[in-house]
């Protein structure tokens, strides 16, 4: 009986290092590991080719394209159904912007 009680104990406190040190090495992780999503921060403001950008709806969230893309390079956290009907409305519709400085200026405006 006492050795399947240590034997039990020392099983146990194997699994909580484990355990440990795997929840470590997660929290350690950066943010950008722990999601795919770029941050508005990455979108840069240097010339590019696109000649024009959409703010939009993209699976019920605010969103970036460019150039009439069906997909859009910039996804945020923001659910359109938590904004006020008339920015639902524009949004929908999309909102044309002609460069990436007026892009984040939207992006900052809808999604803080």
């Amino acid at each position: 009986m006492k050795n399947l009680l240590a034997v039990t104990g020392i099983i146990l406190l194997i699994c909580i290092v484990v355990t440990s040190t795997y929840s470590s090495d997660n929290a350690n992780a950066a943010p950008e590991q722990l999601s795919s999503e770029p941050q508005i921060s990455q979108i840069s403001s240097e010339q590019s080719d696109v000649s024009y950008y959409v703010l939009s709806v993209y699976e019920k969230k605010v969103a970036a394209f460019e150039n009439g893309k069906n997909i859009p390079f910039y996804i945020s956290d923001v659910y359109v159904n938590t904004l006020p009907t008339a920015d639902i409305e524009l949004l929908e519709k999309g909102i044309y912007v002609n460069d990436k400085k007026a892009l984040k200026r939207l992006i900052e405006d809808y999604c803080s």
